[in-house]
């Protein structure tokens, strides 16, 4: 995506979750090419990962956001259901099928984690989160 900006915001420390290496890489690329295939040139999609240390809900947090424009609010409960597009002629166009963020939230479930999707004001964010493990258990 050479049209678009794209900016990472990681932690100093690496952040440890149990899981398939595949299927995570999956769901990143996943949210980063419908984060180029959704949004015109000239966005900027920002990948940010942070951790929550609390003990009752250690989690790692992936949040891919851009400042394109929003996502129509009546699609948005729909997001995650197979073969839903946001741009019918733009998806068919690029070869969507129109699954991505139905496997984003099938890999997601399997890792026991929760995804979603906020998008008003120019920004929308699909937000990550999984449980972390103690990097002693690694």
């Amino acid at each position: 995506g050479p049209d678009h900006r794209w900016l990472t915001d990681l932690p100093d420390q690496p952040v440890w979750v149990r899981g398939d290496h595949a299927r995570l890489h999956q769901l990143v690329s996943n949210l980063l090419t419908n984060a180029r295939v959704h949004t015109p040139p000239g966005v900027t999609v920002t990948t940010k990962i942070a951790h929550s240390a609390n003990a009752d809900d250690a989690h790692a947090e992936l949040t891919v956001t851009d400042d394109g424009p929003d996502i129509d609010p009546e699609l948005v409960p729909h997001l995650f259901e197979r073969f839903v597009r946001a741009d019918e002629a733009r998806s068919r166009q690029l070869g969507s099928t129109g699954l991505g963020l139905a496997i984003v939230l099938s890999i997601v479930e399997a890792h026991d984690g929760s995804v979603s999707v906020e998008s008003d004001n120019g920004r929308t964010s699909f937000r990550v989160r999984i449980p972390t493990i103690h990097a002693a258990t690694v």
